[in-house]
């Protein structure tokens, strides 16, 4: 009997760890499945958002180059040659040209920004960003960018860096909308596509992936950062083809010696003040033009035209006022103009540029920014040119570019990169580019909430006691 029932138990005890064994490799077979199934639409995705960064980069880099070109093209067109600087462009035309010129090309983008703004309003890439913006529209919003590439190749002084930034921001838009990625990788995306253009048409693909995090509402996170950085690589070098991998300036070799570090290091405790002075007066200059608007209407081509007139007629004694100011910044690296012409642009060139905001004129103020800061520091300059031999006239105006787009920008870091990667300027002048940017821009805005503080204060002891 015993016998007997010794086996029956033995098979009884194997079965029930048989049948708990089955019980956990099913559940352990089911929780695999169920992790496989959750990690094979993650790997989708992010294989998805690979692939839309990498097409939205060749896209940047693409909308880059064709508006680069196309701008060589109208300044051709508009003055009558085709050379290696506006300046040299402008120089060779008749004083009629310098006019006429602008003139027809204000005229043309006028009308057509009139019959564009009849139909649609135009949305930013700021307000696209905005977590209920509307989409931007590809066609609406690249021939808005072509239509300041217009007016800056034909003379008008204000800055083409909107114009790819926008374009490549609405191709980027189109694309996630493809993709069907969620709304904060779309704004992501859009926001380096952004910075990618400012990128592919500079050739500044840090300053580029810079730009779309500090300047742009857009969150800041490590995914962003890659984002922003892969973009604007790939767009610099997809651009390389017509912008080239030269740096945008001709910056000359200065050797640091002890007498040129001691006087770049007075300059930069100068500068803080000055840049942050000038570019404030510049920002709000700049602010009160945009926010002053004309009325829309047929009258709008002949203010653009009008405006852009006017920078042709001021042309004709100051050749490098046409455009978005780089050959300012040339000269000034060059150290081929005097100081008296740096004293004239510095307070003619934010003066034109508000006159063309004024007018109802589209455009960017990264350029006419640097070129404004860039006259600052060869006002500076200049008188210690005899002291220096000369070197420390392009120091000082990469300091005041940095100091003053700081300002401008609002974005002390993106100022400082922007500055000195357009020049790839000497390793030993970024600290001093950084300590410029930083300090003009903080000294700026605790400036202005002083202001505003005091404002507020002189107010309310105006107001009369309540009875």
């Amino acid at each position: 009997m015993e016998r007997a029932v010794v086996p029956a138990a033995r098979r009884g005890l194997r079965m029930a760890v048989l049948v708990v064994l089955a019980g956990v490799g099913a559940g352990l077979v089911g929780a695999a499945m169920a992790a496989l199934r959750a990690v094979v639409p993650a790997a989708r995705r992010g294989l998805r958002m690979a692939v839309l960064v990498v097409l939205a980069g060749v896209g940047a880099g693409l909308v880059g180059a064709a508006m680069a070109a196309l701008l060589l093209l109208v300044e051709a067109v508009t003055y009558g040659q085709a050379s290696g600087s506006l300046l040299e462009e402008v120089e060779s035309a008749s004083d009629l040209r310098r006019v006429i010129g602008p003139l027809v090309g204000g005229a043309l983008a006028g009308g057509g920004w009139w019959w564009l703004r009849r139909r649609v309003d135009v949305h930013t890439v700021e307000d696209a960003l905005t977590d209920e913006a509307p989409r931007l529209p590809l066609r609406r919003t690249v021939l808005d960018a072509l239509l300041q590439i217009l007016v800056v190749g034909s003379g008008a002084s204000i800055g083409r860096e909107g114009a790819p930034r926008q374009a490549s921001a609405a191709l980027a838009d189109a694309l996630s909308s493809r993709f069907e990625v969620s709304a904060a990788s779309r704004r992501a995306v859009m926001a380096a596509a952004a910075g990618a253009g400012l990128a592919a048409v500079y050739n500044v693909p840090l300053a580029g992936a810079v730009f779309a995090l500090e300047t742009l509402p857009v969150r800041r996170d490590v995914r962003a950062v890659l984002i922003a950085a892969a973009m604007s690589g790939i767009a610099t070098v997809v651009a390389w083809p017509v912008v080239t991998s030269d740096p945008t300036y001709r910056f000359p070799v200065v050797t640091p010696t002890p007498e040129v570090v001691l006087v770049t290091l007075a300059w930069t405790g100068a500068c803080v003040p000055a840049a942050a002075l000038v570019g404030a007066a510049f920002h709000r200059l700049a602010r009160w033009a945009r926010g002053h608007p004309p009325a829309p209407g047929w009258r709008l081509p002949l203010f653009v035209g009008g405006a852009s007139a006017l920078v042709g007629v001021a042309s004709i004694a100051l050749p490098a006022l046409p455009g978005n100011g780089k050959d300012i910044l040339q000269l000034a690296y060059s150290t081929h103009a005097g100081l008296s012409l740096f004293a004239v642009l510095l307070i003619v060139k934010p003066v034109a540029t508000a006159l063309c905001l004024r007018s109802g004129a589209v455009g960017g103020l990264l350029t006419p920014a640097l070129a404004t800061g860039g006259a600052l520091g060869a006002v500076v300059a200049s008188p210690l040119g005899a002291y220096s031999g000369g070197v420390v006239l392009p120091v000082f105006a990469l300091l005041g570019a940095a100091g003053v787009l700081a300002v401008t920008q609002r974005a002390p870091l993106f100022g400082a990169v922007m500055a000195w990667e357009l020049a790839h300027a000497p390793l030993w002048t970024a600290p001093f580019v950084l300590l410029t940017a930083f300090g003009a821009r903080h000294l700026a805005r605790a400036a202005a909430l002083g202001r505003r503080a005091l404002s507020a204060r002189l107010r309310s002891t105006e107001e009369p006691p309540v009875a």
